[in-house]
This record gives structure tokens, sequence and C-alpha cells, in this order.
């Protein structure tokens, strides 16, 4: 049997050796490249790694416009920030994603928007 690795050790490793494998593979990671062990593509393969900081949103855009220009985005953050601050580019992505002429509907997902008067 294997020697055991954590997963985050495990998806850092995978993601060298696919990157190794592909040239289109890019990582983008949210200034935790130690904690979610892309570290280990951005020494072997700095020229397709992206820091992006500490701004979620920003770097699921970019990875969105990567993924538009052929390439294949990995981008990492720990789970907590994904969710609700990626929210704030929506519509970015999805204007790459339409050539300019998004689809969308916005509902107020449950919470009042705005004092009704």
């Amino acid at each position: 049997m294997g020697q055991e690795v954590s997963l985050r050790e495990a998806y850092g490793q995978t993601l060298l050796e696919l990157g190794m494998e592909n040239p289109d593979i890019v990582v983008l990671d949210a200034d935790l490249s130690r904690s979610t062990m892309t570290h280990f593509f951005a020494q072997k393969i700095p020229e397709r790694f992206f820091e992006c900081g500490v701004a979620e949103q920003n770097m699921i855009s970019i990875a969105a416009g990567l993924a538009s220009s052929g390439k294949i985005p990995f981008a990492s953050t720990f789970a907590v920030f994904a969710p609700g601050r990626c929210f704030d580019h929506r519509p970015a992505p999805a204007q790459c994603q339409n050539r300019g002429h998004p689809r969308r509907h916005h509902g107020g997902g449950g919470r009042q928007l705005a004092p009704v008067r």
C-alpha cells in the first residue's frame, strides 16, 4: 500500500503532475499556496502560476478569462472564502462566456436587499 498523504498534499502533487503533462493547465491561488499546496506547481512551473493575493473574486474572474482563451485553470483557496466573495464579480465571467450578451436572472436569494417603503 502507498504512503499516506493529506488530501491537500495529494491535490498539490497531482496539479504538478498534470501541469507537467499538459501545457494548458494554469494554477491560480489566493495567497494560500503553502496551505493549498499549490506551491509545488509554483516552484516547478512558475510561468503558469498566478498568485492573486487575498482577492478570491478577482481570482475567479481571471480564471474565467484564462478558460475562455483555451487554458485549463485551477483556482485554489479555502472553501470558506470562495462562495460569498466570488459572487461580487459574477457578471464579468458571464460576459466572457456569452460574448458580451449575458443571460442572467437576479433574485433576492431570500434576503431583503433594500427597505421597502
